[in-house]
């Protein structure tokens, strides 16, 4: 129920039927009243799933944006589709495995660029103290085009879900290339220690047009 305080001509204070009038400093205020949050329905084990699956794929994309939006930009071109778009796709089908809750990332399974250049010819990798040290076979009869390729390196550290890349390195005919990362040490108590890391490689043209798929060169022990 409402009042007149101030008079017949003054403003009502209270509730009449859906709407609350009051005074807001000095000022005759009226809005309708909040209706009810329905409560949430909760959600199905699918539901979950899916959604445990998505977040687990956006949390690895997130710390390697930089190099999915050049990775996957050919993948996605004449799409509506950004590149995240495209990584997250393809990871959430071909690179979660395991059964609800227990999602894991098979890192064997990641690609990391998608394109149409020739891949890296038996790649290696090997780290030397913080320096991974990838090697790749060098084709003579490869054209003078091919030879200008650059490589692309990315090292991905799971215990700390951090990653180190490089998106413009040595030529293809080169052969190798380095890529120095940032390991947590054993005496750091703030973060989890890093036991291994996942590394890819891949090619880009020198005009940036053209793309290779990453291969995934193995997991180096720290």
């Amino acid at each position: 129920m409402a009042s007149m305080k101030y008079g017949i001509l003054g403003p009502i204070i209270g509730k009449i039927s859906n709407l609350v009038t009051y005074i807001r400093r000095g000022v005759p205020v009226v809005r309708t009243k909040p209706k009810k949050k329905k409560k949430k329905a909760e959600r199905s084990i699918a539901q979950q799933a899916v959604n445990l699956r998505f977040l687990m794929v956006k949390r690895f994309v997130a710390v390697i944006s930089e190099f999915i939006n050049v990775g996957y930009q050919f993948d996605v071109a004449k799409t509506p589709r950004i590149p995240e778009n495209g990584a997250v796709s393809y990871l959430l089908k071909e690179a979660v495995t395991g059964v609800y809750p227990d999602y894991e990332m098979d890192f064997s399974k990641v690609m990391v660029s998608k394109g149409k250049l020739p891949v890296p010819l038996n790649p290696t990798v090997k780290l030397d103290g913080d320096t991974l040290k990838f090697t790749w076979t060098v084709d003579p009869k490869w054209s003078y085009k091919l030879n200008r390729d650059q490589v692309m390196l990315l090292a991905y550290l799971p215990a700390n879900n951090t990653a180190e890349y490089l998106l413009s390195g040595a030529r293809r005919n080169e052969g190798s290339e380095e890529l120095k990362v940032s390991l947590v040490p054993k005496t750091n108590s703030n973060a989890n220690k890093d036991e291994y890391i996942e590394t890819y490689i891949a090619f880009i043209s020198d005009d940036r047009k053209k793309i290779s798929d990453s291969v995934y060169v193995g997991r180096v022990s720290v």
